[in-house]
């Protein structure tokens, strides 16, 4: 019978990133309507000062008019009460501008990117091992990083354009029409030319800034997997070659940086060019209509004033309408990564006490679509039985782990423990009923107790230390300088690869639970050590059911049963002796490893 894949359908990709932002800003509301708030009072403070000069200048000019030049020190005392007016609106402008800079920064910017990281952190854990695999740990931090935090800055951006911008353009193009409409025409028409161009010139950028935050990813891996085998790296000197590697992955980087900050660089000093055109226009025509009193001298400098706020917004949005496309490309990749298909979650649990019955029936499964496998795999596997699988690489045996522990579910076929399919539960509950010891040692910054205490809540240092001294760990931690409370640095570096191992395995001896896996435990311990183990594992998992895979396969000679896997299939089993005196495949592995 064929199993439903587990993963939900893929989201088709979001067009509208914009929209999809702006509805990501839901989530910090209140400090954007807070930011919009001081926004409008530092664009209405800004609005009156050229009212307040304007004031000042033409009685100024009357007062000197009437006086004939001769004006003194108490002629102009009344104008003591608007000077300080204008100051204090000046003071309110530069306030309030400081105060939205600090909720932007300290309040929006961080619940925001704070937030959506959450949601790629909570989103990891529902994908299936599937994605892990084939995406570099370098991709998902760059994206998580580097892209996140542009995707915060577009809150600011998306602040100024919607309220700080137009808002202030139309309270500008309002006044200067109160004023005088000719003038006031002759500044607003550039701006239909400046939102196209903005835009025109924004969408050009889009394709650069793309392939930049792609090569960052790029980059993340690259440092990531350099560090990473910095050992394999010395020994065959590959420095050179890991530096050019590096250096061809920024210089891409440089380029897409250099064209696509270019493009939108270019915008702001022809906006800021178009507007000085209007400015000098202004200016005459300002000065003609002075002479002939068709407006005041105070009106003048008001519209002058308010054309030269009104390049302001018209540069802060063509700079913020090109920031978006750098926000839209970094965004594409953050909701790339949200937009997989997760796992489909199943409520179900698995009995509350595990024999350690496992059989395989009629179990299909490929990695890719034209790329069999397993085919119609069938395993019966009683309680307390040790099953070595052994083959030659690709054959299939970690794949079947991999199904064991629901990384990776069937294409057809099931997988029954005690009578359960582990398909029909969730996946929590299948990998709760398993130990796993893997090649590849995990260890993370913290004590040696804490380290080996990670397979179990809640125990205590007495059985840390058993589970360590069965695993022949304890005495090695003994002669640490701090034992249990010496601390592993973040490299592991302090310890060696079998101690390592041993950890682990001990990690595994304390989860105590009905179902053991080993993936070439033994692999990076010497062999005095490795006979140790064995024994331990004879003790420990006595009544247990045990899956080991080995590639060494004098680890595996007591084993209950063996199964020989080739491209996916078994193609013999039973014991060590009965496998030898078959003189089939297994015979053939054996003696290339140990025939003198």
């Amino acid at each position: 019978m064929k199993n439903v894949k587990s993963e939900n359908k893929v989201k088709e990709p979001n067009d509208n990133i914009v929209k999809r932002l702006l509805g990501e800003v839901k989530r910090v509301g209140w400090g954007v309507t807070l930011g919009c708030l001081l926004s409008a009072l530092s664009i209405a403070c800004s609005l009156a000062i050229p009212i307040i000069l304007s004031d000042i200048i033409d009685q100024l000019n009357n007062l000197w008019l009437q006086k004939q030049g001769g004006i003194i020190a108490e002629d102009i005392s009344y104008l003591i009460k608007p000077l300080i007016l204008l100051f204090s609106f000046y003071t309110a402008v530069e306030l309030f501008a400081y105060v939205k800079m600090l909720i932007m920064n300290n309040v929006i910017s961080r619940h925001f990117t704070c937030a959506i990281r959450m949601d790629m952190s909570d989103k990891i854990a529902r994908l299936p091992v599937s994605y892990v695999d084939k995406t570099q740990p370098g991709e998902v931090l760059s994206r998580m990083t580097s892209d996140v935090s542009v995707m915060g800055n577009s809150v600011h951006g998306a602040a100024d354009i919607i309220v700080a911008g137009m808002l202030q353009i139309i309270g500008i193009s309002v006044m200067m029409f109160i004023y005088n409409w000719q003038l006031a025409l002759i500044v607003v028409a550039f701006v239909p030319f400046s939102m196209w161009l903005s835009s025109g010139l924004g969408k050009r950028s889009e394709k650069y800034f793309d392939k930049l935050f792609s090569c960052g990813g790029k980059l993340f891996s690259c440092v990531e997997e350099t560090y990473g085998g910095y050992m394999t790296i010395k020994a065959f000197n590959l420095e050179k070659s890991r530096e050019a590697i590096h250096t061809g992955i920024n210089g891409e980087m440089m380029e897409s940086e250099t064209k696509g900050i270019y493009i939108a660089s270019i915008v702001q000093p022809i906006i800021a060019f178009a507007n000085s055109i209007s400015y000098v226009i202004i200016c005459l025509l300002g000065g003609y209509f002075a002479v002939s009193n068709l407006l005041t001298v105070g009106g003048v400098v008001a519209i002058i004033l308010y054309s030269k706020q009104l390049a302001n917004p018209l540069e802060q949005i063509a700079d913020g309408i090109s920031g978006i496309q750098r926000v839209k490309a970094a965004s594409k990749r953050v909701y790339g990564m949200l937009d997989q298909a997760e796992m489909a979650p199943i409520r179900g649990e698995m009995p509350s006490k595990i024999k350690g019955n496992v059989d395989f029936e009629h179990i299909s499964f490929r990695y890719t679509p034209d790329k069999p496998l397993i085919s119609d795999l069938n395993i019966s596997v009683k309680s307390g039985q040790k099953i070595a699988i052994v083959g030659p690489t690709g054959a299939g045996k970690t794949t079947i782990v991999n199904l064991l522990m629901r990384f990776y579910d069937l294409d057809s076929g099931k997988i029954i423990v005690d009578g359960t399919d582990i398909s029909a539960v969730s996946r929590e509950s299948v990998r709760n009923v398993f130990s796993m010891v893997l090649q590849d040692t995990w260890l993370f910054k913290g004590t040696i107790f804490e380290n080996v205490a990670y397979g179990k809540e809640g125990v205590t240092r007495e059985e840390v230390e058993q589970a360590c001294d069965s695993a022949y760990a304890h005495h090695f931690i003994r002669t640490l300088p701090q034992g249990y409370d010496t601390e592993i640095d973040e490299s592991t570096a302090n310890l060696s690869s079998g101690q390592k191992q041993l950890l682990t395995i001990a990690r595994a001896f304390l989860s105590d639970r009905a179902l053991l896996i080993l993936d070439e435990a033994t692999s990076n311990v010497d062999t005095r050590t490795e006979g140790l183990i064995q024994k331990a594992m004879d003790k420990l998992m006595h009544k247990k059911t045990c899956f080991v895979i080995a590639h060494r396969l004098s680890t595996i000679v007591n084993a209950d049963l063996i199964l020989v896997i080739n491209k996916g299939d078994i193609v013999e089993m039973g014991t060590h002796k009965e496998l030898l005196e078959k003189d089939g495949f297994y015979a053939e592995i054996f003696n290339s490893q140990y025939s003198i």
